[in-house]
């Protein structure tokens, strides 16, 4: 059996499509040339330019036009590049989507298995902190939107669920080699998709290397999208560590100004603890705690602790088993199960297995990430989950956010040559000096 080469197949149709592509820039350049000449721009001369699209990478010649100070060149303006820049953006997309299901040396490989373009670690770096400064961009255009708010969403219920990611980084200046993401869900509810599958309802997540922006993140955007009413039930959900107590988010509920607020301690983690502490001593004990915390029966885990305490034989035994009792103790009343507060369905205890796309990206494999690529990489992972990746890179609010920041940069300029015309006015020699430092950079 004879096999078909591809890579030959491959090789002609790269040839013929880089020049189509040529051609085409060719036509389009020229279509370009009275539309250029009737708003009194010149033509100084043609350059080439090489460009890495996500159909090849090509070297193009296009025409570069003057009036003023002003230059344009309509062939990278119709393919949306910037100047000096050899990779497209919808190019750097794909990298930077790429980045957030595998690690920067298989991106490599992949792109230059699949389009034949030769890129370095480097390039994958760049995409990531494009992504950055855009994540950075879309919170600063957020303050800009809240005239445009759609209609806030009825919710009888909202969910809450926090928890914390540990990832190996490497922060300047500091010693520390582990960060905590903070890692919060939102949601109203839980639905069947199938017999076998569910999915959370107006789910929403946040994350961050500082808890509180992430709370704070979380109050903001309970805030802007669900009407809270007297009605409104908060119920949230934590393994109750550090950022994560019960009083973080009773404090959420005072911010939003809801009444009634449940909060649960998070059953995995309860019986986790249960289990790992009362199987070294008794299986019968193990059985006896979980029914005593299923049932809520604080008298019969007692009994259970009192049992436990009669087996003890070594001075460290009583130290674990006094701060396993003073916490199962200390949070018990989290414990009560729904039904018996009055609620009869609850949608709790999905955090980790949302954690999971985080984990399999950004922990292992020896991985260690600086602080922002760290935070930086998670956002991104959250957004490509919730198709919104692509939106970072083409919504809108691009365009709007440039027009915003072309006109704040504009009355920036205009208060501070007023402030300088006010002080020539008032300190004439100011002039002067402005005029000589001018004079000396130039």
């Amino acid at each position: 059996m004879s096999f078909f080469e591809e890579s030959k197949l491959r090789e002609l149709l790269v040839r013929h499509n880089a020049k189509s592509f040529e051609e085409y820039i060719q036509n389009y350049d020229e279509s370009m040339i009275p539309v250029m000449k009737a708003q009194g721009y010149q033509c100084i001369h043609a350059i080439e330019r090489t460009v890495a699209f996500t159909f090849g990478e090509y070297t193009f010649r296009r025409r570069r036009w003057k009036k003023g100070k002003n230059w344009v060149v309509p062939v990278d303006e119709m393919l949306g590049l910037q100047k000096n820049v050899r990779f497209s953006w919808e190019f750097m997309y794909q990298v930077a989507n790429l980045s957030t299901i595998m690690p920067y040396d298989k991106v490599v490989r992949v792109i230059e298995m699949t389009k034949g373009i030769c890129i370095t670690k480097p390039t994958v770096v760049k995409a990531v902190k494009l992504c950055e400064k855009l994540l950075k961009e879309r919170a600063t255009y957020r303050f800009y939107e809240e005239g445009q708010q759609p209609e806030k969403k009825k919710a009888d219920i909202i969910y809450i669920e926090g928890d914390g990611v540990m990832v190996k980084a490497r922060k300047q200046d500091e010693d520390n080699q582990r960060f905590d993401l903070a890692h919060f869900i939102v949601h109203t509810g839980s639905r069947k998709v199938s017999q076998q599958r569910s999915e959370l309802i107006n789910k929403k997540e946040f994350i961050s290397m500082n808890n509180r922006l992430a709370r704070s993140q979380v109050i903001d955007y309970l805030y802007n999208t669900f009407e809270i009413t007297e009605k409104t039930i908060l119920i949230t959900n934590s393994d109750g560590g550090h950022g994560y107590t019960p009083y973080v988010f009773k404090e959420i509920a005072k911010a939003l100004h809801i009444k009634r607020h449940e909060h649960f301690w998070d059953a995995y983690h309860v019986n986790q603890l249960i289990k790992s502490y009362f199987k070294s001593y008794s299986e019968q004990l193990v059985e006896e705690a979980l029914q005593a915390v299923y049932h809520h029966q604080k008298g019969h885990l007692q009994s259970v602790f009192d049992t436990t305490e009669g087996l003890l034989t070594s001075d460290e035994e009583v130290t674990i088993f006094e701060n396993t009792k003073r916490r199962l103790f200390r949070f018990f009343q989290y414990t009560k199960p729904a039904t018996l507060r009055g609620i009869q369905q609850v949608s709790l205890g999905v955090m980790e297995t949302q954690h999971r796309k985080i984990t399999y990206r950004m922990k292992r494999r020896g991985m260690y990430w600086s602080d922002w690529g760290a935070e930086t990489m998670s956002q991104m992972i959250l957004l490509a989950y919730e198709g919104q990746l692509q939106e970072l890179f083409f919504g809108n609010w691009r365009q709007e956010y440039e027009k915003i920041a072309e006109l704040e940069h504009i009355s920036v300029k205009t208060m501070i040559d007023r402030m300088n015309h006010v002080e020539d006015r008032v300190y004439p020699f100011n002039k002067l000096k402005r005029g000589k430092r001018q004079r000396f950079y130039k």
